[in-house]
């Protein structure tokens, strides 16, 4: 083959690989990470959305409301998930009888996460009760959902201690172990998912570690919208599911729609869609 051939093909071949590129939403992220995106949530994202606000103000990108968020299962016929955001009398951790209001996060996999809002770290979950199993999950210190004042690209890495116990005997520890979970903003991606399209902020969940008899390696992704919170998601598990749960494939969502609560005195809430 003479060397202007090699040329021409060399040429098509980088045509060819530039326009594949140009043509994936995803380009930009680490491979790895955008193969389980595409796998998980295919057709959702659109592109990268460089205008997108940092994560200053968790109000900005979870507000605590009393909300219900319904989503579709992209890799299952049909299904559906359905979370709860709750307000409660007393914040768990203040004092017994106190009104500082809580706030609860109910899933329909027989869940109930306790939130703890603080101001200058974001929205943790320092504790859950898994109904479907009877049992009470202590998290020290408590797994991020939203953290604030991370710069893009930025690693909050944290070794969590996890503590479970039979519900109907709390002096009883079933299970314990030990789960570094990092934390990473991958920047503003838009997406299109049911309800609508949106400008969000990427959130990488890892987990590594045991937990009992279960060894736990695995990633989460999240895709945060402003003024309503997750509205795509890999893996709607968190730590204590890592027990019960081996494939997650089933546990990726995409918003539907968001209903909000209608308070006494006021006017009906509008729906996201």
């Amino acid at each position: 083959m003479d060397m202007k051939k090699q040329i021409l093909i060399v040429c098509a071949l980088l045509c060819v690989s530039s326009a594949a590129a140009a043509a994936d939403p995803l380009a930009t992220l680490p491979s790895a990470d955008a193969s389980r995106i595409h796998k998980h949530l295919p057709g959702v994202v659109l592109g990268p959305a460089e205008h997108v606000k940092p994560l200053a103000d968790v109000n900005d990108w979870y507000p605590l409301q009393n909300a219900t968020f319904r989503y579709d299962r992209p890799s299952t016929d049909g299904k559906k998930a359905t979370v709860v955001l709750s307000s409660g009398v007393r914040s768990p951790g203040s004092p017994v009888g106190g009104t500082a209001n809580g706030w609860m996060m109910t899933v329909s996999d027989g869940a109930t996460r306790y939130l703890s809002q603080r101001a200058t770290e974001g929205i943790v979950i320092p504790t859950e009760v898994s109904t479907a199993n009877g049992l009470l999950i202590r998290l020290n210190p408590p797994e991020p959902i939203v953290l604030v004042g991370l710069k893009e690209g930025q690693v909050d890495s944290r070794d969590i201690a996890v503590k479970i116990y039979d519900i109907h005997d709390p002096t009883v520890v079933t299970h314990s172990g030990t789960i570094t979970c990092k934390w990473t903003d991958l920047g503003g991606w838009r997406v299109k998912v049911p309800s609508s399209e949106y400008d969000t902020r990427l959130i990488r969940l890892t987990y590594e570690g045991s937990i009992g008899p279960a060894s736990v390696n695995a990633q989460n992704y999240i895709f945060l919208a402003p003024g309503i919170g997750a509205v795509a998601f890999t893996d709607s598990r968190h730590v204590s599911a890592f027990l019960f749960f081996n494939d997650d494939t089933s546990h990726a969502g995409v918003l539907e729609s968001m209903e909000l609560k209608q308070e006494s005195g006021h006017a009906p809430a509008k729906a996201a869609k």
